[in-house]
């Protein structure tokens, strides 16, 4: 057994790691940033950490409902989550594409403390909380096939499956913050030197986002 944990906890850091850079991770955060003009580095970082937290809350809750309150994931919860999800890879690299071609949205919806909102271009937005929706979003989505993976991984018992689900959600941050920094300082880079070449690359990244969007509600359908 004292063996056994760390061998389990290892793999679960390892499996975040890679489970991070699916695709529609990386082009939600990578549009989530993208959606506004100006972000480099910093604002990369704060999105993809928020985006983890929001992820790794998501798997953490509803893994302890599971694992310690003996309940059953709703059947249609994980599916509405992923067609949810393909909605807002459309929304987001919709966004990004506006944002890259024409600057920031005429008008959009937005809340701070207190009742959402329309947002006018020009006057200050908070876009931490979307990160963190758009997590939990994924981290919903993905919470069937991962929870039923657990005790292959080898968790014997609800509390070394709960260890296996932080270091995952561990493994899922440190990819984030990785690619954050790349994607932050790489687009910032080439916004100074290349301006055009950045230009193509956030109308692909908004393009990209849109179709796998449209794939996942055809097989959310």
């Amino acid at each position: 057994m004292s063996t056994q944990l760390p061998l389990l906890l290892a793999t679960g850091f390892g499996l975040g790691l890679l489970h991070a850079l699916d695709p529609d991770h990386v082009l939600a955060v990578a549009n989530l940033d993208r959606a506004r003009t100006g972000t480099g580095r910093k604002a990369a970082l704060g999105f993809c950490a928020r985006w983890a937290l929001g992820h790794g809350a998501a798997l953490l809750g509803i893994g302890a409902l599971v694992l310690l309150g003996g309940m059953a994931i709703p059947a249609q919860l994980s599916g509405w989550a992923e067609y949810a999800v393909g909605w807002v890879l459309i929304v987001l690299g919709t966004g990004a594409l506006w944002s890259a071609l024409a600057g920031e949205a005429p008008v959009r919806w937005h809340r701070h403390d207190g009742p959402a909102h329309l947002h006018v271009a020009g006057l200050p937005a908070h876009h931490g909380g979307r990160a963190v929706a758009v997590g939990l979003l994924h981290g919903t989505a993905g919470s069937a096939s991962l929870l039923a993976l657990v005790p292959l991984a080898g968790a014997t018992t609800p509390w070394s499956g709960l260890g296996y689900l932080l270091t995952f959600g561990a493994g899922v941050l440190v990819a984030m913050l990785i690619f954050g920094g790349l994607l932050g300082s790489g687009l910032g880079t080439l916004q100074t030197r290349r301006p055009q070449f950045a230009l193509a690359l956030r109308v692909a990244l908004a393009l990209a986002a849109m179709t796998l969007g449209v794939v996942w509600l055809q097989g959310g359908a």
